[in-house]
C-alpha cells in the first residue's frame, strides 16, 4: 500500500491514515487562504519589490532589495506553516524577481536616459566627477543658488580683437575650439567648473557643486599649467595667425552665491558676488603690470591655509610683504607654488584695497631669485615714498621684467609730484 505524497514519492498508505487521525484528534489541520488572498498576498510582493528596486540608485540599498526581496515569500511562508497557515511561496518569488527585473528595465529606458542627458548636457563644462555627483542626486538642477567660498578664473587672449579681424570665420573658429579645448582640458582635470565662454575668455570656478578643501591651489596651479601649454602650443599658433598668442587670467577666492541661476525654462550654474566682479578685474589689471596671471591676496592666503604655511593680514604701509612665498608641494600638484607680490591697488567699481600677486611654479622662482629679492626690495621703498630709490631698483630690471618696467615709469611720475597723502596704493582706472 505504498503511495505518493508531498513527503516521500512512495510512502506507505498507513502513514497518511494514521497523519489523518492524527489531525483529526489534535484539531491540527494546516488552514489555506481563499485564492483571492494568495493572488493578492502574490501580487504585493512583486509590486513592493519592483517598486523598491525602482526607488533605490546606490549599490548598497540595491544589493538589499535583491537580498531581502527575493526569498521574502520564503521566509513569510515558513512563519506561516509554523503558525498553522499555508501560504504560497513559488508564485511570489517568482512575482518579486519579475518586479525586480521590470524595475530593472524601466530604469535604463527612463533612469538611464536621464543619466545620458546629463551627461551630454553637462559634459562640456563640467568634470566627470562632479556629472556623476550630479547624477546621484538630480535635485541640484533646479532654480536656486547657495552661499560658498569658490576660486573664479577668468582668462582672455591677448589683442584677440586684431586676430579676430583678421581671419575668416572658418580659421577663427578653428582657432578658439583649439584654443579653449586645451585650457578646458587643464579646468577641468584640476576639478574646475567651467561657467560659460565669452568668445575668447573662459570664466570658470572651484569648491562648487562638489567641495574641495584645496580649490585655491588647484585653481592657481591650473592656471600656470594653462600658460605652459599656451607656451606649447605657440608656435603652432603664431604660424596660423601671424603673431603670438598670450592669455591674461585673474583668481580670487571669497564668498559667492553658486547655483542654477535664470528661468524656469532656461538657466545656468553659474556665480554672483563681489568676489567674482573682482576675479574679472584682476584680470584686466594684468595690462597695467604687464603680467599674465595674477592673484588675490584673499587667494594667496587660502593657498597657506590649506598647505599650513602662516598667514595674517597684509602689513600697513610702508612696509611690504614678502614678495616670495615658496609653497610646499600637495598631492595631486605637480609643482610648489610660489608668489611674487605686485602690489596694492584698488579696481573700477572697489573702494577697498587689495594686495594681488604674481604666482609661479617654485622652479621659476628659483631661476629669478636675484631678479625677485632686487623687485622686493625696490617695492619696499615704492611704499614707504622713496620713489627715487624705487625707481632705480625697478630701472635695473625693466629690460627684462614687465611689472619693473611699471612701476618704473610709475615712480618717474610720483617722483615728480609726490602725493600728500602717499599710502601705497595704486588706483587702477580703468578694468
Amino acid at each position: 500500500d505504498l503511495r505518493p505524497s508531498p513527503v516521500y514519492g512512495f510512502t506507505p498508505g498507513v502513514e497518511i491514515h494514521a497523519t489523518i487521525l492524527t489531525n483529526l484528534l489534535e484539531d491540527g489541520f494546516v488552514g489555506v487562504p481563499p485564492t483571492w488572498v494568495r493572488l493578492l498576498y502574490a501580487g504585493i510582493i512583486a509590486f513592493a519589490a519592483g517598486l523598491a528596486a525602482a526607488l533605490v540608485s546606490r549599490p548598497v540599498p540595491t544589493v538589499l532589495v535583491y537580498v531581502v526581496g527575493i526569498p521574502f515569500a520564503f521566509v513569510v511562508g515558513l512563519g506561516a506553516l509554523a503558525g498553522g497557515f499555508w501560504l504560497p511561496v513559488a508564485a511570489p518569488t517568482v512575482g518579486a524577481v519579475a518586479g525586480i527585473a521590470g524595475s530593472v528595465v524601466w530604469g535604463y529606458a527612463t533612469e538611464g536616459r536621464r543619466r545620458r542627458f546629463i551627461k551630454g548636457a553637462f559634459g562640456q563644462y563640467l568634470s566627470p566627477t562632479v556629472i556623476e555627483n550630479l547624477i546621484s542626486d538630480p535635485s541640484r538642477l533646479r532654480l536656486g543658488g547657495i552661499r560658498r567660498e569658490i576660486s573664479v578664473f577668468f582668462s582672455d587672449l591677448q589683442g584677440f580683437t586684431t586676430i579676430s579681424e583678421a581671419l575668416t570665420p572658418e580659421d577663427l573658429t578653428a582657432l578658439l575650439n583649439d584654443y579653449l579645448t586645451a585650457m578646458t582640458n587643464i579646468v577641468l582635470d584640476r576639478g574646475g567648473t567651467i561657467d560659460k565662454y565669452e568668445g575668447d575668455a573662459i570664466i570658470a570656478f572651484w569648491n562648487a557643486p562638489l567641495e574641495e578643501p584645496d580649490h585655491a591651489r588647484r585653481a592657481v596651479a591650473a592656471a600656470l599649467e594653462c600658460q605652459q601649454r599656451l607656451a606649447e602650443l605657440r608656435p603652432g599658433f603664431k604660424e596660423r595667425v601671424g603673431r603670438d598668442l598670450f592669455m591674461r587670467v585673474g583668481i580670487n577666492t571669497g564668498p559667492a552665491v553658486v547655483g542654477n541661476l535664470g528661468s524656469t525654462l532656461r538657466f545656468d550654474y553659474t556665480m554672483l558676488g563681489d568676489t567674482v566682479n573682482l576675479g574679472a578685474r584682476l584680470e584686466g589689471v594684468n595690462k597695467q603690470f604687464g603680467t599674465y596671471t595674477m592673484i588675490s591676496e584673499m587667494t594667496k592666503e587660502a593657498i597657506e591655509a590649506d598647505s599650513g604655511s602662516p598667514t595674517g593680514s597684509p602689513p600697513t604701509p610702508p612696509t611690504p610683504t614678502p614678495p616670495i612665498l615658496p609653497m610646499s608641494s600637495e598631492a595631486g600638484d605637480n609643482q610648489p607654488l610660489a608668489f611674487r607680490e605686485l602690489g596694492r591697488i584698488t579696481v573700477v567699481g572697489r573702494a577697498e584695497p587689495v594686495t594681488v600677486y604674481e604666482p609661479m611654479f617654485e622652479t621659476d622662482y628659483a631661476r629669478r631669485r636675484a631678479d625677485l629679492e632686487v623687485f622686493s626690495a625696490a617695492l619696499g621703498a615704492y611704499y614707504a615714498g622713496a620713489f627715487r630709490e624705487a625707481e632705480r631698483g625697478f630701472a635695473a630690471l625693466a629690460e627684462r621684467d614687465s611689472p619693473a618696467a611699471a612701476y618704473a615709469e610709475r615712480c618717474r611720475h610720483l617722483a615728480a609730484e609726490p602725493p600728500e597723502d602717499w599710502n601705497g596704493v595704486w588706483i587702477m582706472t580703468s578694468k
